[in-house]
């Protein structure tokens, strides 16, 4: 978004500041999207203070407020014991952040990826993350939205709008809210109602036919209630082919949100939101990288392929003649936030509702053969609850925060896979389950001030999961007649788990601007179940929960007068029974995807980032992560070796490998930055280019451990770039873009169904204008 809206928030901030009841200096940067994020951070750690029992308010409303206004990198969070990339609504509107893969080009070691060509995604922080290709359990990394966790992916579907910040945390999470994950956290936290009337509307055209239109109108309803209502609509884009030359992947996304607050009292604010999302976007397709079939495969990254028997598309209810795979999802929600404040402290609670309507047909051998449809119907539901206790500031000697989370799951899947154009497997499989899972979390973290210089912080938690598989059926049916033909019900099947997550740490604040840290934390994060294409009830037995040990230092620092921020972590994780999706053989089927543990293993790695002011107008940023892992004890089906050996001699049987030693394949090398000047054109107008890369190192696609050669997605490099002409005083500006100007072709994931084996790419060159308007 360009510095039209900026301006806006500028404004906006400054007459908050005027008009709220608080005594305050602050620190305004040079940046107004900056600014507005330095002020939501002073309200989460600055607390205003309340007069004494005893003590005799003054009788006017008079209020004395300082502002200081001072130019350079922003100090929220420089003085907490973690490592944290916060991207601010600025950085996320230059660095055209469409699409939730599109975060991983500037936030250091984080991965995501498509999963199987479907609208859902895996995340990974520092190598530790799940592919999660059934979505039925919980991810190492688990997205919040405004506090709300979505633990199945695919909800995270159409909600990059109207975003104030995102915050990638890596780490044992579930200390201070939440669930208890090993590979972190990400936050999404989206623009709240305000107190004086705003409204903007963004137009965003591009290559392929890419629309986008994202706008929002937020103000007062009275003194005490206001307001905000934004929306996107995002449709086109599609940049994959197939070999007839037909278009494919046009996006056609509609999504609403709206929050309204009610200010109660001085002390009391109640929340209440809600969000519907409709997404009926072609599906992530994939390229036929490789298959032992004699199916054409081309060089073409970007060409496509895609067929539906017409029997398999009455059977499942669908309309034969549109054959692209396809989403067909709605998402929606509600919730209700509380919170009060006491002398003593400030009591918290979120109350959620999230629900999935999901029906997605995807064609995961990328070819015109039957073999690898999979139509999913997914109907899941969460509630969680949340209550937490605090301390009310957050920099007094003693902090202390304690709180008790609960969700409760309730999901039914069915998945139709059709195999008849595969010689010996059944032409058509149903599995069908119900799913119920309940998860309850105690936390309470203290921090405590023993020296002026030296805080140890110390947290624990206790974590209960309970999960149950329903009524696990697979159906074999006859294509012509649509009759089922055979059925076999495996049951049910449960896992509990019960465990203990903990940190202590210390940092110690060497000057006012230079800080440092250690921390030692045991994370876990329960097991879970595979329910796909299920033929045996070996495939239902629940996998292990994981736990990672972990060590981590760093520091953070500001320098020359806030013209330099310069912050470092190092860490080493020692993992117990990674979870892994490995391989399974499961005949006449052949090689499947099947969740295993690796019983040890170890990923080591550090980040780096830079934000430097050299003069008025320049920022320079830079961003470095480095990560690397391998398996201490782990043996497995060599999925490579096996299908070698079906291929030789016709028949299915196990080869198994040991992997100690063998090493993980992370992308080693994430690197990003940009260069940003801003400058005065005429009087009322200003001007602001950018130029920015990132680099992703080369990876080894999950369950192809030591197969290395087309498993290994190679290296890449992007360039990217925008020119903005802003009028700050009208409230207007008009930017040109492009992504990917080099026009790299790069891989975002793999996957794989038994002998075929294919890539989904990264986003071509896109050449770009958007127009903002705001008042």
């Amino acid at each position: 978004m360009s510095s039209a809206p900026a301006c806006r928030s500028l404004f906006s901030l400054r007459t908050i500041l005027l008009s709220t009841p608080l005594l305050a200096s602050v620190y305004i940067p040079e940046s107004a999207f900056a600014e507005q994020k330095v002020a939501q951070a002073a309200s989460k750690t600055h607390t205003q203070k309340k007069p004494h029992p005893g003590i005799k308010a003054p009788a006017n409303n008079d209020e004395a407020v300082h502002v200081t206004v001072r130019r350079g990198v922003t100090g929220a969070g420089q003085h907490e014991a973690h490592s944290e990339t916060v991207l601010s609504r600025k950085e996320l509107q230059n660095r055209n952040i469409r699409q939730m893969t599109d975060i991983v080009r500037i936030a250091p070691n984080l991965t995501i990826q498509p999963s199987f060509g479907s609208a859902a995604l895996n995340f990974a922080l520092r190598g530790v993350g799940l592919m999660d290709f059934t979505q039925n359990n919980t991810p190492s990394v688990m997205p919040y939205v405004d506090g709300v966790a979505y633990p199945i992916s695919i909800m995270t579907s159409g909600m990059l709008f109207d975003m104030d910040d995102i915050s990638i945390a890596p780490g044992a999470s579930g200390f201070t809210h939440g669930q208890s994950t090993t590979g972190g956290e990400i936050n999404f936290h989206t623009g709240d109602p305000t107190p004086q009337f705003h409204a903007g509307v963004t137009e965003d055209i591009a290559s392929y036919g890419r629309n986008r239109v994202e706008g929002f109108v937020s103000g007062p309803i009275s003194r005490s209630v206001s307001f905000r209502i934004a929306g996107q609509s995002l449709t086109g884009g599609g940049y994959q082919h197939n070999s007839k030359g037909e278009g494919y992947g046009n996006a056609d996304i509609g999504a609403l949100r709206s929050k309204l607050r009610w200010k109660i009292d001085d002390a009391s604010t109640l929340d209440i939101g809600g969000h519907w999302t409709t997404d009926q976007s072609e599906a992530s397709s994939g390229h036929n990288l490789y298959n032992s079939y004699g199916v054409p495969v081309t060089s073409n990254l970007m060409e496509t392929e895609w067929g539906l028997d017409p029997r398999f598309a009455k059977i499942i209810g669908i309309n034969g003649n549109n054959q692209k795979p396809r989403e067909d999802n709605i998402f929606w929600g509600a919730n209700v936030r509380f919170t009060r404040d006491f002398n003593w402290g400030r009591l918290r609670t979120i109350s959620a509702y999230e629900a999935v309507d999901e029906h997605e047909l995807t064609n995961q051998t990328d070819s015109v053969a039957s073999y690898g449809n999979m139509f999913r119907n997914n109907q899941s539901n969460v509630f969680s609850q949340e209550i937490k206790l605090e301390s009310l500031d957050t920099h007094a000697r003693f902090h202390w925060e304690a709180g008790m989370y609960y969700s409760r799951s309730r999901m039914a899947q069915n998945f139709w896979y059709d195999s008849s154009d595969r010689p010996g497997t059944t032409p058509l499989n149903q599995t069908a389950y119900r799913q119920n899972q309940q998860n309850f979390n105690q936390y309470v973290q203290l921090s405590y001030r023993i020296l002026p210089k030296l805080t140890l912080i110390g947290a624990i938690s206790h974590e209960s999961d309970d999960r149950q598989m329903l009524n696990v059926t697979s159906t074999d049916y006859n294509l012509n007649t649509g009759a089922p033909t055979n059925v076999q019900n495996f049951g049910n099947f449960g896992a509990l788990t019960n465990q203990f997550a903990g940190r202590v740490g210390a940092q110690y604040q060497f000057t006012h601007n230079i800080m440092g840290y250690v921390m030692f934390s045991r994370g876990f994060k329960p097991g879970g179940f595979s329910a796909n294409i299920t033929q045996q009830a070996s495939q239902l037995k629940p996998f292990k929960p994981e736990q990672v040990l972990t060590y981590e230092g760093g520091f953070k620092t500001m320098l020359f007068d806030r013209r330099l921020r310069f912050n470092a972590a190092g860490f080493y994780y020692d993992y117990r029974d990674q979870q892994i999706l490995g391989s399974i053989l499961v005949p006449p089927y052949g090689v499947l995807g099947g969740y295993v543990n690796a019983p040890r293993s170890y990923i080591y790695g550090a980040e780096f980032d830079i934000e430097a002011h050299p003069f008025r107008g320049l920022v320079l940023t830079q961003n470095f992560g480095y990560q690397n892992g391998a398996y201490s004890q782990f043996q497995s089906l060599n999925r490579s070796a096996t299908t070698a050996q079906f291929a030789a001699t016709g028949a299915w049987s196990p080869v198994n490998t040991n992997y100690d030693g063998y090493n993980m394949g992370l992308a080693n090398l994430t690197l990003s930055g940009a260069v940003t000047y801003t400058w005065k054109v005429l009087q009322n107008y200003e001007m602001t280019y950018d130029a920015d890369y990132s680099y992703r190192g080369a990876q080894t696609q999950p369950q192809h451990i030591g197969d290395g050669g087309i498993y290994r997605a190679p290296a890449y490099f992007l360039v990217n770039s925008f020119l903005t002409f802003a009028a700050p005083k009208q409230h207007w500006s008009v930017t040109v873009y492009g992504q990917n100007l080099a026009d790299r072709r790069y891989w975002l994931s793999g996957g794989t169904q038994a002998t075929f084996y294919g890539v989904i790419p990264g986003l071509p060159r896109f050449v770009g204008a958007k127009i903002n308007v705001s008042y």
